[in-house]
């Protein structure tokens, strides 16, 4: 009698792993067959052990991704769609657990809709899931529970994320082009400073003749940087990671963010950017029932910027102390356009609808400010490089041409 190891599918769809005895592998396959198992692998000795070792360390690798923004807007498309069609909550989160790629958003799922099934409430089962819930989508789904809106919730925590991807996106794009060419004009010069031109210099030197005295102000220059570059990489290192760094730090935050709000052209374009996240989501909180103060608290965390941050948890204390909303909003850090609509929306009584529209127009404005940045940056900084370029190129050929001349 031989020893099988199996990898087999159950009835209800769960794999099973196990061993059986027979005399060859047809036998075994029959046996296993009989007992209404579906055969995934088969080996004798241990191979589908070494299989199934292999598809569990795919599972665990495959656990490791972690679940971005794209991931929540899909989830939380697909349980808009699914509570709007008539599922049943816990039906819609067994669905997307199914329908998700994502083995660690699925796991997410299924903890929650087994909680809710052990009696939670889905706001308190979704309070420890906090990689796919932040405190502004559990303060919305609080809301949403309370009103029986679940589905108009998701469909506005979907376009908060889709808002804030699209700011993101519209940045990088500012920035992606002229660091491309900022990085081929650099490779250039590096190239053209480290490896054509000593060239030249070596074949004049064996000729006795001198080399213009651009192309050694250029090779000592060179020089230095290969002497004290590590220096300037120091300087670029803390620049790229020292600054981010500091940022954590509350006191050296508030100073970095409030001279960055005050830089000529970007300054304005991260106020709008700012404003056009916190002002939608503000108006979106209010929609969802939520009071004024509970909008002005969470929307502290969602602004990046730490001086406009401070700025609403300022405006929370005040409103707490008694203060209207028009006058909570006065702050240097603060457009007065926000305080000006602020003060419509009260009169009216439809500030929710006001800072929705105020959130729309700085979105628009946001874009034309992006436009602007890239019209204004992307000539200066390629005139810039050409600049430096043409400058080279002129050494390089004034040096090639004392070479082939003979000059001196």
């Amino acid at each position: 009698m031989s020893q099988f190891a199996y990898l087999c599918l159950g009835g209800d769809g769960r794999e099973l792993r196990g061993q059986v005895q027979a005399p060859d592998e047809n036998t075994a396959r029959r046996q296993l067959r009989e007992r209404g198992l579906k055969i995934l692998s088969l080996s004798e000795g241990g191979g589908a052990i070494d299989l199934m070792a292999l598809r569990q360390f795919w599972r665990g690798f495959q656990r490791m991704r972690g679940i971005g923004n794209n991931d929540k807007i899909m989830l939380y498309r697909q349980l808009q769609l699914m509570l709007k069609s008539g599922h049943t909550l816990i039906e819609a989160l067994e669905a997307c657990a199914r329908l998700t790629a994502k083995l660690r958003l699925s796991d997410a799922l299924e903890r929650i809709a087994a909680a809710i099934q052990r009696g939670s409430s889905f706001s308190a089962a979704c309070a420890g899931e906090t990689e796919i819930f932040n405190r502004l989508a559990l303060k919305l789904i609080e809301a949403g529970e309370a009103s029986g809106e679940l589905g108009a919730i998701f469909e506005r925590l979907a376009s908060l994320l889709e808002r804030r991807a699209e700011v993101r996106r519209q940045i990088i794009t500012v920035l992606t082009y002229p660091v491309i060419v900022l990085l081929a004009a650099v490779g250039v010069i590096i190239f053209m400073v480290t490896f054509t031109l000593p060239r030249f210099a070596s074949f004049l030197a064996v000729r006795g003749k001198s080399i213009p005295w651009e192309a050694q102000a250029m090779l000592d220059t060179a020089d230095w940087l290969t002497r004290w570059g590590w220096l300037i990489g120091l300087v670029a290192g803390f620049i790229v990671f020292g600054i981010p760094l500091l940022r954590r730090l509350p006191g050296p935050r508030m100073r970095i963010d409030r001279q960055t709000l005050k830089l000529p052209l970007l300054g304005k374009t991260l106020i709008c950017a700012a404003m056009a996240q916190v002002t939608w989501t503000f108006g979106v909180l209010l929609k969802s029932r939520l009071t004024v103060l509970e909008a002005l608290r969470i929307c502290k965390d969602v602004v990046g910027n730490g001086a406009i941050a401070e700025a609403f948890r300022l405006a929370t204390d005040q409103v707490l102390a008694g203060k209207t909303l028009t006058s909570a909003l006065e702050h240097p850090s603060l457009p007065r356009l926000l305080q000006h609509m602020a003060a419509i929306g009260e009169k009216s009584g439809q500030v929710d609808a006001v800072m929705e529209l105020l959130g729309t127009h700085y979105q628009k404005e946001l874009e034309a400010r992006v436009k602007l940045l890239a019209a204004m940056i992307e000539p200066a900084l390629i005139l810039c490089c050409l600049s430096i370029v043409g400058v080279v190129y002129y050494i390089f050929f004034k040096t090639m041409f004392t070479v082939s001349t003979g000059g001196g």
